[in-house]
């Protein structure tokens, strides 16, 4: 069962008129694609006001794992992005009720949004249990090579990309792309690690550890591209 399916579960419930100018961005993938000149920068500075650390959850779904980070890490901010409006509207709730201040739902797939990621911006990048039935031209929409060359990019030196799927063809199709990344090296000596234990687990995960298949992991940390040596 895919994300789709799990989602249509989902209703449409916005938040209240001041959750949603303060958590959500519905912006429109078209003009994203041909007018990102138009949008700022997903940095700290042009979404939040200030410098503190930002991370990035690609496919946040509901919020449950972000909307927790961002509750435990308040000196750092928190960016979610989903296609889907009504996933986001949930995260905004959850948002208003824990009364965060470091949290932006952003609603865009994360291909379009590659021109506004600046380089060594991002303190961490999550992708957690994404959908494997969403593929195009025989490869993945969201785990593909120019997003982990994206990522790449954006990454601060020494921060880190997790990735965590529990489908193994989708997991070691997006290992090996990784390790073929330049400047980007492993932070574990284990091919991948088993296992994914957040205090807080998102209803995706939660849904799909019924099946009792393994969440296979990876952790990819940026380097300078001179020190990157083959895997």
């Amino acid at each position: 069962m895919g994300r789709r399916a799990l989602s249509r579960k989902i209703k449409r419930v916005p938040p209240s008129p001041e959750a949603e100018a303060l958590y959500v961005r519905l912006w429109i993938q078209e003009e994203l694609h041909f007018h990102p000149e138009r949008f700022p920068k997903l940095t700290s500075p042009e979404l939040f006001g200030d410098t503190r650390p930002l991370e990035l959850e690609v496919g946040c779904g509901t919020g449950e794992y972000l909307c927790a980070l961002a509750a435990a890490r308040p000196d750092v901010n928190f960016l979610g992005i989903d296609p889907v409006t009504k996933v986001l509207y949930f995260a905004a709730r959850r948002a208003e009720e824990l009364g965060l201040k470091n949290l932006r739902l952003l609603r865009s797939p994360i291909q379009v949004l590659f021109p506004l990621l600046a380089p060594d911006s991002l303190s961490a990048v999550y992708v957690h249990f994404p959908d494997p039935f969403v593929r195009s031209r025989g490869q993945h929409k969201v785990l593909n090579a120019l997003f982990f060359e994206a990522i790449q990019r954006a990454l601060a030196p020494g921060k880190v990309l997790n990735v965590v799927s529990d489908k193994a063809e989708l997991f070691e199709e997006a290992l090996r792309l990784a390790l073929r990344q330049a400047g980007l090296e492993r932070t574990h000596t284990e091919r991948h690690l088993v296992g994914f234990e957040p205090e807080v687990k998102s209803r995706y995960q939660l849904k799909w550890e019924r099946y009792e298949l393994p969440a296979l992991r990876f952790e990819m940390r940026k380097v300078p591209l001179l020190s990157k040596v083959g895997s």
